[in-house]
C-alpha cells in the first residue's frame, strides 16, 4: 500500500514530513487532493456525507464509490467516530476510548477496512484538510497517525 498525505499549507507539509520522512511507502505532499493520483481518499464524514453519501458510524470505516466525477479518487473512505455513550442529556466518548487519539482511531480503522476490502495494491490519500488534521502547530496528530499507520500495516 502506498500512502500519500496531502495538505495545501506548506507549514503543515513540513511538520508532517518531519514525522514521516523515514517511512517507506508514505509521502507527504503539498497538493490539492484532486491532483494526487490515488485509488482511495480518506476524509471526514462532515465533508463526505452530503457529497458521497453514507452516515455517521462508530463501528467501522465506510467505503463509498465516488460517482460524482469531481476529480477525486474512485473510492471514498469515511473513518468512524470513537464510540460514545449517553449520560443523561450529555454525550461522551466511552471511557475505554477516552485516552485513544481521535486521529489514531480514524486512521487505524480506515486502513484496516481498506486492506480488508482492497488488499495492499492500492494508493491511499489521507487528505489532511478534509480530515481536520491540517494544523501546522499540532505536533501530536502526526505522531498519532504514524502510530496508526505502523499498527495497521503490521497486522
Amino acid at each position: 500500500m502506498k500512502i500519500y498525505m496531502a495538505a495545501n499549507d506548506s507549514q503543515t507539509v513540513e511538520s508532517w514530513t518531519n514525522v514521516f520522512r523515514a517511512r517507506d511507502g508514505v509521502d507527504v505532499v503539498e497538493a490539492r487532493a484532486a491532483s494526487v493520483e490515488a485509488d482511495i481518499v480518506v476524509m471526514a464524514g462532515v465533508w463526505a456525507f452530503e457529497r458521497y453519501g453514507g452516515r455517521p458510524t462508530r463501528d467501522e470505516a465506510q467505503i463509498l464509490p465516488n460517482e460524482t466525477g469531481d476529480g477525486m479518487p474512485s473510492w471514498v473512505v469515511i473513518p468512524p467516530y470513537r464510540p460514545f455513550v449517553r449520560k443523561g442529556s450529555e454525550i461522551a466518548v466511552r471511557e475505554d476510548f477516552a485516552e485513544v487519539s481521535p486521529a489514531y482511531f480514524a486512521i487505524v480503522q480506515s486502513l484496516r477496512v481498506i486492506r480488508r476490502e482492497f488488499g495492499n495494491d492500492v494508493v491511499v490519500l489521507l487528505n489532511l484538510p478534509l480530515l481536520g488534521m491540517d494544523d501546522p502547530h499540532d505536533e501530536q496528530t502526526p505522531l498519532s497517525v504514524a502510530t496508526a499507520i505502523d499498527e495497521a500495516m503490521s497486522e
